[in-house]
């Protein structure tokens, strides 16, 4: 046999091992438009024809190819059809694929326990899920709720998260090491919305670093259990992203205790039962107000109540006085009968 033509054979069959190893290293098949385009359509021509002398090494992606070009080329084929029009251009596909060597590693930090509508992950290596029902979630993860939409998280330290409608937060850093010390931490960016926060074992330890920061002000716990909200103001029917004009942050404890410190390091203490507010210029806890509409839900607002401390009702003066009096108009009265 001559020998090019067996070292052709030779190349030819180490270029298909290559290929398929690489294609079952692929973590992630992506078609995208390309920049290559069939100019004109020959009369006979068929769809399945081009596929198959196009991407004869992608046969199990040859239905996603065929759809994708009848969606990007909707002037090259016959109405509700896959006949090609003669003389049309044809652009083509390009498949992307994503190798598992370049995706960072990704550390677990809990898992989506309950949900109502929909909630999308956006993970470090910048891929969007959309969550499920024990779906996992990780270190890095940018998590989001649609509109109507609620998400529950649990960590695994046994903290609880309750991601409200409409709202963002960030995974900014989860680690735990044993005896949750000083190396362990959790740090939320709360970047739009509320969320209810009960804390775990990073949150219980006095080592631990525990943050959720909000833009207005960076809330620090040990144990405890309390609602933060991004508001329009005094408007918590209306969310707000943190860096929106006019967004107000709104807190309470409902049980615990808070800190909140803004930037200039300016920091209160909230108690459960407590209502605080933070914008760029203030920082503090409301007297005893109506809580702004769309800030809790029923049951955090019914937990709130029970919790609040009662204000001290003063008795008016004039009131005071006149019971005096009439305790000296009485013993008056009883030592002229006797």
């Amino acid at each position: 046999m001559n020998k090019n033509l067996i070292l052709g054979l030779l190349l030819a069959i180490l270029s298909c091992s290559a290929y398929s190893t690489a294609t079952l290293a692929a973590t992630k098949i992506e078609l995208v438009p390309s920049s290559r385009v069939i100019l004109k359509i020959a009369p006979g021509m068929s769809i399945d024809e081009i596929i198959a002398r196009i991407y004869p090494r992608d046969r199990d992606l040859w239905p996603q190819i065929k759809e994708k070009l009848i969606e990007w080329n909707p002037t090259s084929f016959r109405q509700y059809s896959e006949e090609l029009v003669p003389g049309t251009r044809l652009k083509l596909v390009d498949i992307k694929r994503v190798y598992q060597e370049d995706l960072a590693p990704k550390t677990r930090a809990g898992y989506v326990a309950r949900m109502t509508g929909s909630a999308s992950a956006r993970d470090i290596n910048d891929r969007t899920t959309q969550l499920q029902i024990n779906s996992r979630i990780f270190e890095g993860d940018r998590i989001e709720t649609a509109l109507d939409s609620t998400l529950f998280l649990i960590m695994d330290d046994g903290a609880e998260i309750y991601l409200k409608p409409d709202s963002v937060v960030k995974i900014s850093e989860y680690t735990i090491t044993p005896g949750y010390d000083e190396n362990s931490s959790s740090i939320l960016d709360l970047l739009r919305g509320g969320l209810r926060k009960i804390t775990g074992s990073i949150g219980n330890s006095a080592l631990a670093n525990y943050q959720v920061q909000t833009g207005l002000a960076t809330i620090g716990i040990r144990g405890t259990d309390y609602v933060v909200k991004l508001c329009k103001s005094d408007d918590c029917e209306q969310t707000v992203s943190r860096n929106d004009p006019g967004a107000k942050l709104h807190a309470v404890v409902l049980e615990g205790a808070i800190t909140l410190t803004t930037d200039e390091e300016v920091q209160i203490l909230m108690a459960m039962g407590e209502y605080g507010t933070a914008t760029g210029e203030t920082l503090l806890i409301e007297e005893r107000v109506s809580l702004p509409s769309g800030f809790l839900d029923q049951q955090e607002t019914q937990q709130f109540e029970a919790t609040a401390a009662p204000v001290p009702v003063e008795q008016p003066p004039e009131e005071e006085s006149s019971s005096t009096w009439m305790w000296i108009i009485g013993a008056l009265l009883l030592v002229v009968g006797l």
